[in-house]
């Protein structure tokens, strides 16, 4: 395989990076076109490697839950030391609060750093640095012996989990996790599955939570749970020894020059297909040469320029003085524009692009996704599942309890919903699962009420199957896609880092805030998450467009303007997936 020379300047034409780019792949001309590929085996070990950040996050989240008791109220008996260690360590409910939420507020601290390291420094790379951190957190964390060593712990290993969610295409325990891995999955993920790439994320985050909570009930006994806290560490060894064999994400290293490297990552994300007209797009886009489109012309073309080419001459022959369009399709890779941009200018509105409307719909799902109620059966489902089964005492140092295994069977649901989205998602849409979602959600808040007030706890039960079922279908995974969907490529690193930072504000507000509101409501706990979720399906129903099979050039095209209703465009079009 010959690499394309890295002396071609951005400004070189089309024919002359026809005529080596053919080259660099072409390993027989029998070889099918890498634009028509799906899921494939450098993809899946690629994504999987890159998941173990987000499984990581998940457990970072689930881990608290079943342990609370024999933490925070030393129900296995009085504080004593074993091996220098305390066997409890004592303290209220806003201190439990405070140390759950901590995780969120590290979170939102690598956040605000994690998407424009990851567009300077890499991807993979800024993913095997976020390791120290779960590492560091994991040893503090298993070693506690006061409150503070406990509470620096659950902070330093929030920093780990926002590298997860901030993706460039498209996010929960750790900050730096939870910003990288959801941009590096669905950078190398073909357009085909890119949907389902992109739930991997929020897959990997369910997994981790049902992980931490299913061996949580083996490790509940003092002072095993200290080992529960420690495993995440092994989690980041396991990704240290194999993520160095994945490659980086081809579209990083083309937007900084590195086109070499980029045809390798490509080639191995796309085994036993010939990448040329692949790369060819991908350099005709990172070199200017379709800088633009007329208004016309965009909306038809774009996805066969970028990603699928045919023999349609009319899509692969742009005029050669085209209009300046709104969706311009240098957007896609940041052509003629900076790589990235920074906050002032984009609120500003100092953007090639206008993205107020797409910026309000991201932000929107990213700052909503934590109030729709789910992060309070994540952090604390056993304790409300133990007053819901009125558990005394003596039941609750029984391990397993009925409140644990419910709560395992929560977490378990929740990797069944995930599942199902990622067989929907590129199916129904988007915005279809989101409307669902919303609506399911505040039903079932409503039943989990009806269920408590009415002292019926099977029908609460179920209601939080439901939930749980309903969330992993749509407002879990897709709030994380939004971003690379819907915002220009120059965007990326700064806004994925802004909505997940907001993402972690409200996981951090809400955390805390939960005990406080459980003690005030009592039974009508859910009442509020029930409105709330309400609002969230009036403002998807109004506002959210579809972004299924679209490109973002065409998304800009359709919405790159100040905000509007969305809602009266879905009548006016005819094939689905164009609202």
């Amino acid at each position: 395989m010959t690499a394309p020379s890295n002396s071609l300047k951005e400004n070189d034409h089309k024919p002359e990076l026809q005529s080596r780019v053919p080259q660099l792949d072409r390993r027989s001309t029998n070889l099918p076109d890498s634009t028509n590929i799906g899921l494939n085996t450098g993809v899946i070990l690629s994504s999987a490697a890159a998941a173990l950040s987000s499984l990581n996050f998940g457990w970072c989240l689930g881990e608290p839950n079943i342990p609370e008791d024999v933490i925070r109220n030393c129900i296995k008996g009085p504080q004593n030391l074993i091996n220098g260690l305390p066997t409890c360590l004592p303290m209220g409910h806003t201190m439990w609060g405070l140390f759950v939420g901590l995780v969120a507020l590290g979170a939102l601290v690598g956040s605000l750093f994690a998407g424009r390291a990851a567009d300077q420094f890499g991807r993979k790379y800024i993913l095997l640095v976020n390791n120290v951190f779960f590492i560091t957190g994991a040893l503090l964390l298993g070693t506690s012996t006061t409150f503070a060593q406990l509470a620096v712990g659950r902070f330093v290993s929030g920093i780990g989990c926002s590298a997860i969610l901030n993706d460039s295409k498209t996010k929960k325990c750790s900050g730096v996790a939870s910003t990288v891995v959801a941009t590096y999955n669905s950078e190398c993920a073909p357009v085909k599955v890119r949907g389902l790439i992109g739930t991997v994320l929020q897959l990997s985050v369910e997994v981790g939570i049902f992980l931490a909570q299913l061996i949580a009930v083996f490790l509940v006994e003092v002072p095993n749970w200290r080992i529960l806290f420690g495993l995440s560490g092994v989690i980041s060894i396991v990704q240290l020894a194999w993520l160095p064999f994945m490659p980086e994400s081809p579209k990083f290293l083309i937007v900084h020059g590195m086109r070499a490297e980029a045809a390798r990552a490509l080639q191995f994300l796309r085994p036993n297909h010939d990448i040329s007209i692949e790369f060819q797009a991908m350099l005709d886009l990172a070199s200017g040469v379709s800088s633009a489109a007329d208004n016309g012309h965009i909306a038809d073309c774009v996805d066969k320029i970028s990603f699928v080419p045919d023999s349609s001459s009319e899509c692969n022959e742009l005029p050669s003085k085209p209009k300046t369009s709104v969706a311009s399709i240098s957007s896609v890779l940041g052509t003629n524009t900076p790589t990235s941009v920074g906050v002032v200018a984009i609120f500003k509105g100092q953007t090639p692009d206008t993205i107020w409307h797409l910026l309000f719909c991201t932000m929107f799902l990213m700052g909503f996704q934590q109030w729709t109620g789910t992060k309070g059966i994540v952090f604390y489902s056993t304790g409300i599942l133990a007053k819901m089964f009125s558990l005394s005492p003596t039941q609750l140092r029984e391990t397993p309890n009925t409140a644990q295994w419910v709560t395992i069977g929560l977490a378990a649901t929740g990797i069944i919903a995930v599942l199902s989205s990622m067989s929907l998602i590129d199916r129904l849409g988007r915005r279809r699962l989101l409307l669902i979602s919303t609506s399911g959600l505040a039903m079932a808040c409503l039943l989990i009420v009806i269920g408590c007030a009415c002292n019926v706890p099977v029908l609460a039960v179920l209601a939080m199957f439901a939930f749980k079922l309903t969330y992993g279908l749509g407002m879990a995974p897709i709030p994380w896609l939004t971003a690379s969907e819907m915002l220009p490529y120059y965007t990326l690193g700064t806004l994925s880092g802004i909505a997940s930072a907001l993402n972690w504000t409200m996981i951090f507000v809400v955390g805390l805030l939960f005990p406080a509101l459980s003690r005030l409501l009592g039974d009508y706990l859910f009442v509020p998450f029930a409105a709330l979720n309400f609002c969230a399906f009036v403002v998807v129903l109004l506002m959210v467009p579809e972004t299924k099979n679209r490109h973002i050039s065409d998304i800009l095209f359709h919405h790159g303007k100040r905000i509007h209703i969305v809602f009266s465009m879905v009548w006016k079009r005819q094939s689905e997936g164009q609202v």
